[in-house]
């Protein structure tokens, strides 16, 4: 046009404006924004509005306020004009200047509005203000707004109202404008089902769609979508399932996000071949690039993220991580690395979580942790008791000051971090120093007291969430009983049991049961263990029968030991630890043969014992060691400390207790296995590279051998350090020849 000599007006510009900002394009959108300077168009204000909006568009709020203002001063200004500076700083998230403008908007050029739809747009633009900000009394104001110039009856203002009242939190309201309007469309009906779903109503949003589907409203990929994803909300992961195989049947195409919400639905139900499934329909249908990620919008982004959450809670993780990988580092974004360090924390290995955090903070392209990120990975620290790591991370949250809307979420992930790196009285002083605690803290600390034996403790914070105005639930309950079975403290555990339905209305389930009987057990009480097995309301479960076959490992009942195992058999709930249980009750009665037997039988079944491992901490790092483990490179100095230190302890009582050592040999060749055990190597190689008066913390990931138990606590009587052990139950903590278990483990 230009080449052949035709000059553009004020027709041709807006249009020229406008695609630019469709593209975007900023460097066009400055281009004819000098040419409508050169061509004395600048006090058009059609062309100035078309300039206003196209800034807007292209990211460029500054510029499209200054165009504005120059039209303001020129007094030209329209309420187009109005609500294009509104909906851009709508949609540049800044909302409460939308609302200020909109005031100012209503007050000055309201007079010149040229029709009733500029009102219309006015009322659409600026509603998602009030959603955004939750602004509920502003949503009132605007909606009275609109009655009062003429514009509620209209479908486009009542649609948004319906959207804006349901994120605000007011279903009520929205009901009563859903209600009033006379033609309502498929957007208004699926605002309504959103809105349910948002609020954690399912039952009303899904019986908002079978309305839907009375009333044969045309359901269009907004409606199922917003289904699915309250049925995976929900936990209903199979009916999220189904309801997208029949949208797929109507021949509604799904987006981005039905995908997202259908990938959340296989990842809570660990469904990996749907999931597959889902990934490949993304790929075919071109939701997903099939080539490895080359940027794109941000919903592409979001579907890679829901990709690598679900392979991972499917535990896939080379799949999970080659999507990963395929993401270039700067395109990566905080959920990108969350899910990916929350999958190995939470399902996989938690020493992959932390390699990937120091590896996301990290130059260049560091991307800053989010609340979810920093518990996943203390999530990690705890599960390998790496308390120096944990410290690390606890100083890194005080050093960042945007957590404090997370305060909850932190400091009961360091709670439980502490807690399960064996410093309880950090957690302790953490737990104290909170302005506000929520169920989950108080919980938290008790579980901590309870790893700890520390029976008294826990029943003491939960004597304080009861006077706090926290009612015990069947959680907390639990722990409780949890605790007073470390702590040995058999009365006062059964008479909670006994007052949870009694006097707090709380229904007693298998686990708790399962806790009386562990309770009783521990304590040498097996006839009366067994009576509450036998007079249990419900079916007992495989939880049930570990804690008594744990028992009788204990207290050498072989009897019911077998009729134990045999239960977990008949629910195909044996596993290694059930066999190793079972070995150890023969091996205590001497029944070599039954020993052998076991074994065959778990060569037979194809399961396999995990073997021993115990893990330190050192000032070079972490040190690991299996049964018999000589690959260290201070293994010739441990054997060799080892051996002076068993000398020592058994000039002053302690006697090997052979029955450990699973093997019908002599007595000397059991004591040369005992020696060999994992945590011994650890506490050797931690008394070799641990300074005085530090103490050594040791993790096991099988429980701690008997002998080891009995010789920690000779040991601790001649080294200068509190030897403190965790084993996948509970903590102890050696010290002057006591263990904090007292003997309750």
């Amino acid at each position: 046009m230009l080449r052949a000599g035709t000059r553009p007006d004020h027709f041709t510009l807006p249009h020229m404006l406008k695609a630019c900002g469709e593209l975007p394009s900023y460097r066009c959108g400055i281009t004819f924004h000098g040419i409508i300077c050169r061509n004395g168009f600048e006090s058009n204000v059609f062309i100035c509005n078309a300039v206003v909006a196209m800034y807007a568009r292209c990211g460029s709020l500054e510029e499209a306020s200054l165009v504005f203002e120059e039209i303001t001063q020129k007094g030209i200004d329209d309420v187009i004009s109005w609500n294009s500076i509104v909906a851009a700083h709508v949609k540049h998230n800044k909302p409460w200047t939308a609302l200020n403008m909109f005031s100012k908007m209503a007050m000055i050029v309201h007079e010149k509005a040229t029709n009733d739809r500029s009102d219309i747009i006015s009322i659409v633009s600026i509603l998602p203000a009030c959603a955004s900000l939750k602004a509920l009394p502003q949503t009132r104001e605007i909606h009275s707004h609109a009655i009062r110039h003429g514009t509620f009856p209209d479908a486009f203002v009542g649609n948004s109202l319906v959207d804006t009242y349901a994120k605000c939190g007011s279903m009520k309201d929205a009901v009563k404008v859903f209600n009033m309007m006379e033609f309502k469309d498929v957007v208004t009906w699926n605002a309504m089902v959103t809105g349910y779903s948002q609020r954690g109503n399912f039952e009303a949003a899904f019986e908002i769609f079978k309305n839907m589907l009375k009333e044969n409203i045309s359901l269009d990929v907004v409606t199922w979508t917003a289904v699915i994803a309250g049925y995976a909300q929900r936990g209903c992961s199979q009916e999220a399932l189904n309801i997208f195989r029949q949208m797929v049947f109507s021949g509604s195409e799904p987006n981005s996000v039905t995908m997202i919400s259908l990938l959340s639905a296989c990842a809570s139900l660990g469904a990996c071949s749907q999931g597959m499934e889902t990934h490949a329909y993304s790929l075919k249908n071109g939701l997903l690039s099939l080539d490895d990620y080359s940027g794109g919008d941000g919903e592409d982004l979001m579907v890679h993220n829901a990709l690598i959450d679900m392979y991972s809670k499917c535990r896939i993780f080379k799949a999970a991580r080659s999507i990963f990988d395929s993401l270039p580092r700067m395109e990566r974004n905080v959920v990108t690395w969350t899910v990916m360090i929350g999958g190995y924390a939470q399902y996989g290995d938690s020493n992959d979580a932390l390699m990937l955090f120091s590896e996301m903070i990290l130059k260049p392209h560091p991307v800053a942790p989010n609340a979810f990120t920093v518990s996943c990975v203390l999530m990690a620290c705890a599960h390998l008791s790496a308390l120096r790591m944990g410290k690390q991370i606890h100083a890194y949250v005080v050093r960042q000051h945007r957590y404090e809307a997370s305060t909850y979420f932190v400091a009961n992930c360091l709670i439980d971090m502490y807690s399960k790196c064996g410093d309880v009285d950090t957690a302790r002083h953490l737990f104290d120093s909170m302005p506000q605690r929520n169920a989950i803290s108080w919980t938290s600390m008790m579980t901590g007291y309870g790893m700890h034996g520390r029976g008294n403790e826990a029943l003491e914070i939960f004597e304080k969430m009861q006077k706090a105005g926290f009612v015990p639930d069947d959680i907390s309950f639990l722990v409780v009983q949890y605790a007073c079975s470390h702590s040995g403290m058999v009365d006062r555990g059964l008479e909670y049991f006994d007052s949870m339905s009694r006097d707090y209305g709380v229904a007693a389930c298998a686990e708790h049961y399962a806790c009386a009987i562990d309770l009783l057990a521990r304590s040498g009480q097996i006839d009366k263990a067994w009576n509450i097995v036998k007079d249990m309301p419900m079916e007992p479960t495989a939880v049930v029968w570990v804690a008594l076959l744990s028992a009788c490992r204990v207290h050498s009942n072989v009897e019911l030991a077998e009729y134990a195992l045999s239960k977990l058999v008949e629910m195909n709930a044996e596993n290694d630890g059930s066999y190793t249980l079972i070995s150890n009750v023969y091996a205590k009665a001497r029944r070599w043969k039954d020993v052998a037997r076991i074994r065959n039988l778990m060569k037979n079944s194809g399961i396999k014992k995990r073997p021993g491992c115990s893990w330190v901490q050192g000032k070079k790092g972490t040190a690991s060691f299996f049964v018999g483990d000589r690959s260290h490179s201070l293994s010739p100095q441990i054997y060799a400390l080892l051996e002076r230190l068993i000398d020592r302890v058994k000039s002053m009582g302690y006697v090997p207790e052979t029955d450990f050592a699973l093997h019908d040999v002599d007595d000397e060749e059991k004591n040369n296995l005992l020696v060999e055990h994992s945590e011994k190597l650890a506490l050797a190689y931690g008394l070799l590279t641990t300074s005085p008066g530090t103490a050594i913390r040791i993790t096991k990931n099988l429980r701690v051998c008997g002998d080891c138990h009995s010789a920690f606590t000779y040991i601790s009587k001649i080294v200068d350090h509190e030897i403190i052990v965790r084993d996948p139950s509970r903590f102890h903590h050696f010290k002057n020849g006591s263990c904090s278990c007292g003997g309750y483990w």
